[in-house]
């Protein structure tokens, strides 16, 4: 490997409240954790969304980060201008599927977050068209297996934290899971929120070698398949339901 970095259990970037995963660089390590927790309400010395697409414009910035308010229709427009963007990030939304054509055609776009953003199928495929994209992070999502199999044509992500409830409904469509995890080129975190795997689910993700990192809340999954789990790639760093799983045999003290 060259230029990449696995950050496993240091306490700054893996303690209790840690749910995204590390990889790649210190700088997607904060991605994950930062994006992952509540965002106190916006100090009084925050760039405006016009100030930050200013800056954009102006090559003194390649972010967007909104934390206190959803964008407003003209600021969306304004949005699918800034060419030179790598970060995007969306505490308050809201993105429909519409709006992810407008993300899509985002040039040089790397990270993306999206908070309260229903994404069904169609918007994640819209999504799939950003082939720069490494780190993408939905935690309100609404797709379904089809939605992540078009995700897996992203070539560079390596970062996924995916919430969607109907994503395996009540453990259904676990080996189906598998399969489309062996798609993605890249991928070496993965973070499932409220997803009811349950066992059939995680027997699915195991088959897949790739990850360095598993994040899981919600899973509905029991001991004996993390024994299973684990028995096939200890080397996997695990969190389950936002706290290391006590077998998972890289986990810190």
């Amino acid at each position: 490997m060259t230029n990449s970095m696995i950050v496993r259990g240091t306490p700054a970037a893996c303690g209790r409240g840690c749910v995204g995963a590390a990889v790649g660089s210190p700088a997607a390590a904060a991605f994950f954790v930062a994006a992952s927790v509540s965002t106190a309400p916006l100090p009084a010395a925050e760039p405006t969304f016009a100030e930050q697409a200013a800056a954009v414009r102006a090559g003194s910035s390649t972010r967007i980060r909104v934390v206190d308010r959803a964008l407003a229709d003209e600021e969306w427009m304004e949005l699918a201008t800034l060419e030179p963007l790598l970060q995007l990030d969306l505490q308050h939304g809201i993105a429909d599927d519409a709006k992810a054509v407008v993300i899509a055609r985002l040039p040089a776009l790397e990270r993306l977050v999206l908070r309260e953003s229903p994404l069904s199928d169609e918007g994640l495929r819209h999504l799939a068209a950003c082939h720069t994209l490494r780190d993408i992070n939905l935690p309100q999502a609404r797709g379904t297996l089809e939605g992540l199999a078009a995700l897996a044509e992203l070539p560079r992500l390596k970062n996924l934290r995916l919430g969607s409830p109907v994503l395996c409904p009540e453990g259904q469509g676990g080996a189906d899971l598998g399969m489309t995890l062996l798609q993605f080129p890249a991928l070496r975190s993965l973070h499932l929120i409220d997803v009811p795997l349950g066992d059939a689910g995680l027997e699915g993700i195991g088959r897949y070698d790739g990850l360095w990192n598993l994040y899981l809340d919600g899973a509905g999954v029991s001991d004996g398949a993390w024994e299973r789990y684990f028995a096939l790639h200890p080397e996997v760093h695990v969190h389950v339901d936002q706290a290391h799983h006590d077998r998972d045999p890289n986990r810190h003290e």
